[in-house]
């Protein structure tokens, strides 16, 4: 019998290039998307190549989630903040009792995860609810990075992560500080964060800029970002990291690596699970 679900959610992102207007018109919180916000995001997407891998890679974590765990007893969703299926409609897919909710993301924030877990249990109501965070300090995320980052004195290691709004206290970069000092064990590093909003005055800090600067005033000839806020690429690691930093760099005249992220790899499935305690 099939009576426990594991829902894995994430932001989401059009498939269609047709779709933005719509995309956005949700995060807006049903106000029509000025022209110029959509050409901005069309701008983005064209910078990358045209598309952004994120649906597919969610897709694959999905279906992987569900080839390890085949004969368990588990139905596997993959719902959407802002794309379909939408985690507004979880109560129209999600009939089991026992829940394992999942926001793809590494680290656990408050500002974040509360956006995932308070709209997915309104939806599934009187169901036992388990809330799985911080994959990130699993040791396959660890090791990942630990196997990835090169031994060059030359470079300067990057941590970077989403920003969030700094008005009110929330445990994120506490936990980002503390994965990086255990990928990089005792290796020198800076972290930044990137790809704040437009709804709030005050962001954590500091911007990728930063890195640019300290490896210009530190002698060190390339910077090596390791993006551990993120689990799987899309637009915030491919525009505003490859394009975006990648082009400043190399205009001042330094090289630019970055590390691959999991994705869906082996790494990034053992994660998710021994985070939810089903490995």
């Amino acid at each position: 019998m099939i009576d426990k679900a594991v829902v894995l959610m994430y932001y989401g992102f059009p498939e269609k290039r047709e779709e933005m207007k719509d995309y956005l018109r949700d995060i807006l919180h049903g106000k029509e998307p000025p022209e110029k916000l959509i050409r901005e995001n069309l701008d983005k997407l064209d910078a990358v190549g045209g598309e952004s891998p994120s649906t597919r890679i969610v897709k694959r974590i999905k279906e992987k989630i569900e080839e390890r765990l085949e004969g368990e007893g588990f139905s596997v969703y993959l719902l959407s903040k802002h794309y379909r299926p939408s985690i507004s409609e979880a109560g129209k897919f999600v009939k089991e009792n026992i829940v394992y909710e999942i926001p793809l993301f590494p680290i656990y924030s408050k500002f974040i995860f509360d956006g995932y877990f308070g709209p997915l249990e309104s939806q599934l109501k009187g169901k036992k609810m388990i809330k799985v965070s911080n994959i990130g300090f699993e040791t396959g995320f660890i090791e990942h990075f630990r196997s990835r980052i090169t031994e060059e004195q030359e470079s300067l290691l990057v941590f970077s992560a989403h920003s969030i709004p700094s008005e009110e206290y929330d445990p994120y970069p506490e936990l980002f500080l503390d994965l990086s000092k255990k990928i990089a064990g005792g290796r020198k590093y800076i972290n930044i964060y990137h790809s704040q909003g437009p709804f709030h005055t005050k962001w954590l800090t500091p911007y990728a800029d930063y890195s640019i600067a300290y490896a210009k005033e530190n002698g060190f000839k390339r910077i090596e970002v390791a993006p551990v806020g993120f689990l799987y690429d899309h637009l915030e690691v491919l525009y505003d990291l490859d394009f975006n930093l990648r082009n400043e760099a190399i205009k001042e005249g330094l090289k630019y690596k970055r590390i691959e992220l999991p994705n869906d790899s082996d790494a990034a499935i053992t994660s998710i699970l021994k985070a939810a305690q089903l490995l």
